[in-house]
């Protein structure tokens, strides 16, 4: 590696009692695109929310160009050259495209001896970060507009027109289509020909290895292991992440039975601009995957199978009754149950506990004449979070304080105590790491083969459907391309069915 421009020495982090970095260093070069990857809770997040001035380290030095630095707040680091872009959308809705990316940034000009913003000026700079990330975004739409995929990108101009030496992007293209996220590539490839540098954090192990030129490992606040990519293999990484190979984590193929009840039954389901046709069925039991590329309709699909959008044609038969929910409190109190992709700002209530959270839509099964039965309510979701094997301090603590894969398993914990029957998961896995990934799916089976409960998965990640699904449906723009047993399958002939 060249002389290194940023370097971070013996950092250490702990909060209360949690150990959340020991003893970690690390450096990047000029030109460099240097990922850091780990099971969540690893300390990948303290670690940048380090470098960008957000958190100041315990112990340990930072330094640019070998000089040493010290920051106390994003000001100063962006003032230094440092700039993120969160996974987390941290942009203001009401407000434009082009006024969000120049916030904070806007080009001055004086007038009759007075200071003004020079808005041409201000906007024709915000245009020009913009169309280097996406020329497919109007600079006037309104942020709180866009889709989630489009406010990211937003996000990452906004964080590219600090003029920053080092960029850290945080799970950028997780909600990101094949289309944004090759021109996301494009623009990664020539922030680093002008000599400028990027720390880039995924679960996406087979980007990290196309686009890096270094990857450290963190475990346990600690520092793994550092690879390289032209060498490293998908084992060696989630070895290094996970402590254990891969192997001993996926699941065995099984078969359901073909006179296993079908709990749900779909016939020429129609929603024009949406989805069309669709007809597939559910068996008890059973996890049916729905893959797809993003824009398929499969989370339109499970929205109006939800009662949250009408379908205009088309039958549903849940347990062997025609049956069309008008409502989601309809489908909630038939035990159909969906869980939205996002998960922080549809799935939990932030400023509330574990336990909150967990009984929630169970609270009157609590309610006693003068007071609730929190002994009841608090023993009931303990055993629910034991039975998922969720890793928590204190159920009184608030769910922010869990890694998204335990936040994740406290929503399931919330729908298991409403006796679902059946669940539709959008994306369940997203922004989880690998080790996560894997624990969530072995529940789901579990679930399934000791409760009799019924799933469908949707996810755009095919070797995520081939892993945990028994049957696979492959959507491609609206239409059902075709319903596939998993075992035997591949991510390719997925992907061929989808696009045939």
């Amino acid at each position: 590696m060249p002389d290194p421009i940023f370097e971070a020495r013996n950092i250490s982090k702990r909060f209360g009692p949690v150990r959340a970095l020991n003893e970690v260093s690390i450096a990047i070069g000029a030109g460099e695109l240097h990922s850091i990857i780990g099971e969540n809770g690893a300390g990948k997040s303290t670690l940048m929310n380090i470098f960008c001035g957000r958190l100041r380290p315990d112990t340990g030095a930072l330094l640019i160009d070998r000089q040493p630095v010290h920051f106390s707040s994003p000001k100063q680091a962006a003032a230094a050259g440092i700039a993120i872009a969160p996974q987390e959308i941290n942009l203001v809705p009401a407000l434009s495209v082009a006024e969000n990316i120049m916030l904070g940034a806007q080009i001055g000009a004086r007038i009759c001896g007075g200071a003004v913003i020079d808005w041409k000026a201000t906007r024709a700079e915000a245009i020009r970060h913009l169309h280097e990330v996406d020329d497919q975004i109007d600079p006037a739409s309104r942020v709180g507009d866009l889709s989630k995929a489009q406010q990211q990108l937003v996000q990452i101009a906004r964080a590219a027109a600090t003029d920053a030496r080092i960029l850290i992007l945080d799970e950028p293209t997780a909600t990101l289509t094949h289309r944004e996220t090759a021109r996301l590539f494009d623009y990664i490839r020539s922030f680093k020909a002008r000599g400028h540098s990027i720390f880039y954090i995924s679960h996406r192990l087979d980007e990290v290895k196309a686009l890096s030129d270094r990857i450290t490992v963190l475990r346990d606040g600690a520092l793994a292991g550092t690879l390289d990519p032209a060498t490293a293999t998908r084992e060696e990484m989630v070895t290094l992440m996970a402590g254990r190979p891969p192997s001993a984590m996926r699941q065995e193929p099984r078969r359901i039975p073909g006179d296993a009840p079908v709990v749900l039954k779909v016939t020429g389901l129609t929603r024009p601009g949406e989805f069309q046709d669709l007809s597939f069925s559910l068996r008890k039991g059973e996890i049916l995957g729905v893959s797809g590329l993003i824009g398929s309709g499969r989370t339109e699909m499970a929205k109006c199978l939800f009662g949250l959008t009408r379908a205009t044609a088309g039958e549903i038969e849940y347990f062997g009754q025609k049956t069309r929910f008008t409502s989601p409190l309809q489908a909630i109190q038939a035990g159909l149950i969906y869980l939205p992709e996002e998960r922080k700002q549809e799935g939990i209530f932030p400023l509330l506990s574990i336990v909150e959270n967990a009984a929630m839509p169970s609270m009157a099964r609590f309610r006693g004449l003068l007071a609730m039965r929190n002994r009841e309510m608090l023993a009931e979701v303990m055993d629910y979070i034991a039975l998922l094997k969720t890793r928590i301090g204190s159920p009184r603590d608030a769910i922010t304080t869990l890694s998204g894969g335990n936040q994740q398993k406290v929503i399931i914990a919330r729908w298991l105590m409403r006796d679902a029957k059946v669940l539709i998961m959008d994306e369940p896995t997203r922004g989880i790491d690998v080790n996560a990934k894997f624990e969530i799916q072995a529940v789901l089976r579990r679930l399934t083969e000791e409760r009799g409960l019924s799933i469908i998965l949707i996810s755009s990640e095919m070797e995520e459907v081939l892993d945990v699904a028994d049957r696979i449906l492959v959507m491609h723009e609206g239409r059902a391309r075709g319903i596939v047993d998993a075992a035997g399958e591949s991510q390719e002939s997925l992907l061929k069915l989808a696009m045939t």
